[in-house]
């Protein structure tokens, strides 16, 4: 089995190292001092290759750095009087949501590709060996950063230890529960998005309780620890049994393709914006009359209903329930009552991330592009302007009627919030309304606009434009300096339907004239 480890990891590090190449390659300014030569050199490929994994491993240790440092931030500004019990419960729901969602032994990759199908290693070898790098990285990692930060908040060593072993042994169950759903089902529990979001939903739901007061006391932290131990163990004892490793992977990596693509869940991607052979019945009323453009988008989005309206309806019942249950507090407790009055008054600027998060604009432009455009781009007809253009504006109604949705829940949830928090004036019931659904346009528009004018996506659903992920990082930025606003709300509403307005025209513009010469195949 160290054999094997020790091949698998050679592979992986000529792998990275070939690959940060390429990459340094690629930079206008060393793409004239790199060579091809390189490859063949053993000096200057050392060089560049230890550069290569000093970096990768620093990004490693810092991500799990960030993940500790988030979970203990949050329990210093929120719970500064519980910081050990709501630090340790934070982190132990957190442990728990990691059992469904991040399990990597079947998570195909490159690196599985040449170990077991190219170099034909022995599958079953490779797979223990995988189990065993995994724990032991995870080990040195977790216990690293539990211990510094465990002292950080003068915690007892012996909880950090009981923190250490639950990651540990609960790794091991969710790599088990994953394995057992798929010899099953034959395809990843967490593709099924049913019980995924529902599971993930019910879990934070519980990770927040400490904000109601609510925490998993530490003595059973330990003993649920004792407990996944030996369920730990018992998993453990399964995995080391799984002999048909190989026939898994066979059959995930068709799925994936991975040699053409470089996510390792791409075949998640597809299954997001397939559509079901039931889905592909249209209602002959549905097309009645329609020609041209309007006939091509109808078609299209009859065929995609299911999957663009699923999410937006799936938002639009739990911001229901959010509103709800908001509306309760505030009728209840003078607390919640005060809290979301200077809310809505002051910091309206926290809902431009909310529809941020919640817009569908990203989704349905893969799958316009997965489903309909990277095929249709092949014929010359598809890429005149006039066809651009008409399917744009088509295209443009019929996603901002989507993102709409739980919008107009947003934005009808905050007028009668206003109004039960004695806000009586009129033009903040308008002007906030206005900004949501305003502000629901922008992101559809947005999407829209940067697909046409950047089309990020190869025929794999791969990003290959850094101009499409700087676009997007930015949005994400824009839209979390929003929150950091503080204003009255007519005013800021006024502010954003402006600039909101001038956004979309300036979009709308730039698609008109750019789009015929941008909207091609990469």
């Amino acid at each position: 089995m160290l054999k094997c480890l020790k091949q698998s990891l050679e592979i992986d590090i000529a792998y990275s190292v070939n690959s940060f190449i390429y990459v340094l390659k690629k930079l206008p300014i060393l793409k004239d001092l790199i060579t091809d030569d390189i490859y063949s050199s053993k000096n200057l490929k050392s060089i560049v290759g230890s550069i290569g994994i000093v970096l990768s491993l620093g990004r490693v240790i810092l991500l799990k750095f960030a993940y500790f440092f988030a979970i203990f931030y949050l329990s210093y500004k929120l719970f500064p009087n519980t910081m050990i019990k709501s630090y340790f419960h934070i982190y132990f729901v957190l442990t728990i949501i990691g059992i469904f969602i991040n399990n990597k032994l079947l998570n195909t990759s490159k690196k599985k590709y040449f170990s077991i199908l190219l170099f034909q290693m022995d599958a079953t070898k490779f797979f223990r060996a995988n189990i065993f790098w995994n724990q032991i990285t995870n080990l040195i990692l977790n216990s690293i950063w539990i211990l510094f930060f465990g002292n950080m908040i003068n915690c007892p060593i012996f909880y950090s230890i009981v923190l250490i072993l639950f990651t540990s042994f609960a790794r091991l169950i969710g790599e088990t529960l994953n394995i057992m759903f798929y010899k099953k089902y034959h395809y990843i529990w967490y593709s099924n998005t049913k019980y995924y979001f529902t599971i993930l939903l019910i879990l934070l739901g519980v990770a927040s309780l400490p904000y109601w007061s609510i925490y998993i006391s530490l003595k059973m932290i330990s003993i649920i620890t004792g407990i996944t131990m030996i369920l730990g163990s018992i998993s453990l004892i399964y995995l080391l049994k799984v002999k048909d490793y190989k026939t898994m992977y066979q059959h995930l990596s068709q799925m994936t393709n991975v040699m053409d693509s470089k996510n390792d869940k791409d075949y998640l991607k597809q299954a997001m914006v397939a559509v079901t052979e039931k889905d592909k019945t249209i209602d002959s009323k549905k097309i009645q009359g329609k020609k041209g453009y309007d006939l091509f988008n109808t078609i299209f989005f009859e065929r995609h209903k299911e999957l663009l309206l699923r999410s937006a309806r799936k938002y639009s019942m739990v911001l229901l329930g959010l509103y709800g249950v908001a509306t309760y507090l505030v009728c209840t407790n003078t607390k919640y009552y005060s809290g979301v009055s200077g809310l809505l008054e002051y910091h309206l600027g926290y809902f431009v991330i909310l529809l941020y998060f919640i817009n569908r604009g990203a989704i349905i432009t893969q799958a316009m592009f997965f489903n309909c455009d990277h095929a249709m781009l092949q014929y010359n007809f598809y890429r005149e302007p006039d066809t651009i253009i008409g399917l744009f504006k088509k295209r443009l109604m019929t996603v901002s009627k989507v993102n709409l949705l739980p919008a107009s829940v947003i934005g009808v949830g905050n007028v009668i919030l206003l109004i039960i928090t004695n806000h009586t004036n009129p033009v903040i019931w308008m002007t906030t309304l206005l900004f949501i659904l305003l502000g629901s346009i922008f992101f559809s528009v947005h999407y829209l606009v940067i697909y046409y004018l950047l089309q990020p996506f190869n025929k794999d659903m791969e990003v290959k434009k850094m101009s499409y992920s700087i676009a997007t990082l930015f949005t994400y930025i824009l839209s979390y300096w929003m929150t950091k606003i503080t204003m009255n709300s007519i005013y800021l509403s006024i502010l954003g339907l402006l600039g909101a307005s001038l956004y979309i025209w300036l979009g709308l513009v730039l698609v008109y004239k750019y789009a015929p010469k941008t909207f091609r195949l990469n």
